[in-house]
Formats: structure tokens, C-alpha cells, sequence
């Protein structure tokens, strides 16, 4: 397994979510309901593109990896030592093969990126969240939440 590409992002969720898009995608449209199962999830795959969503919208640091094959994952945030808070799985298709990290307020990536390459327009995708634990308080500092997104091509069967 070989890291093709990654970037960390320090990041606010608008709305408590985010989203990987494909530029090249006009229609991409984020669901206006959230669902239980997106809820329980904290993500949703649309047709094309993926929606995460955090905790809140308090600052999330956003780590994106880009690999040729599964890698091994890591029981907990590398930086921290501390466990993941949960993981989850999919499968997300990038006609493109390349994806930008957008937001409600900024629904559209910006013109000249970042943008991440993919191998295949399909994914598997591993996230992994870090979340802070305890109460919040937005006049308090407190610890970003982590948020791992690992994506290698789907591995033909």
C-alpha cells in the first residue's frame, strides 16, 4: 500500500458537516433532511460525492488520504494516541477521479483547489472520528475534533 496524496485541513463545519465533491459534477445536491441512519452514520453517499457530518460545528481538524490499495488502520488518532470515537464505511464514486472538500456556505470548491486525484471514480472510504468528549461551550476553547478520510480504489472481485 502507497500514500498517493494527503492533506490535513484545519476545518469549521457549517452546519455540522462537510463535503468531498466532484468538480467536475454539477449535481451534486446535499440532502436537506437529515435521516436516523445518516445521523447514526454521520455520513451520506450520494450518487456522486459524500456529505460527513461532525459532532457540531465547532473546529474539526480534517485529515485526507489518498492510497492504491486498503491500508492498515490505526485503533486510534496518531497524533493523540486517543481511540477513535467511531468508524465508519462506504463506497463513493467521483466521475472525475478527483474530489475538493466544500461546505454549505461554500457548496461550490473553490476554482483552483485543493483537489485531491483518485484512482478510480470508485472508493472505498474509511472515516474515523476523534470527537471531543465532555461539554460544550462556544465561549470555552476546547480540543478540534479529528477526522480521518482514508480512500483507496475498490479492489476488483
Amino acid at each position: 500500500m502507497t500514500l498517493t496524496g494527503s492533506a490535513t485541513f484545519a476545518w469549521q463545519a457549517d452546519y455540522g458537516q462537510f463535503y468531498l465533491t466532484d468538480p467536475e459534477d454539477p449535481t451534486f445536491r446535499p440532502p436537506v433532511e437529515i435521516t436516523p441512519e445518516m445521523e447514526a452514520r454521520s455520513l451520506f453517499v450520494p450518487a456522486t460525492g459524500l456529505v460527513v457530518y461532525t459532532g457540531d460545528c465547532l473546529q474539526q481538524h480534517v485529515h485526507i488520504a489518498i492510497h492504491d490499495a486498503e491500508p492498515d488502520h490505526a485503533p486510534a488518532e496518531p497524533m493523540s494516541g486517543k481511540p477513535w470515537t467511531r468508524v465508519e464505511a462506504a463506497r463513493a464514486r467521483f466521475p472525475g477521479r478527483r474530489f475538493a472538500i466544500s461546505s454549505p456556505s461554500l457548496p461550490d470548491p473553490l476554482p483552483c483547489g485543493p483537489f485531491f486525484l483518485l484512482p478510480s471514480e470508485t472508493v472505498e472510504v474509511r472515516i474515523a472520528w476523534m470527537e471531543f468528549e465532555g461539554s460544550r461551550d462556544d465561549s470555552v476553547p476546547v480540543e478540534p475534533d479529528v477526522i480521518e478520510v482514508a480512500l483507496w480504489p475498490v479492489r476488483a472481485s
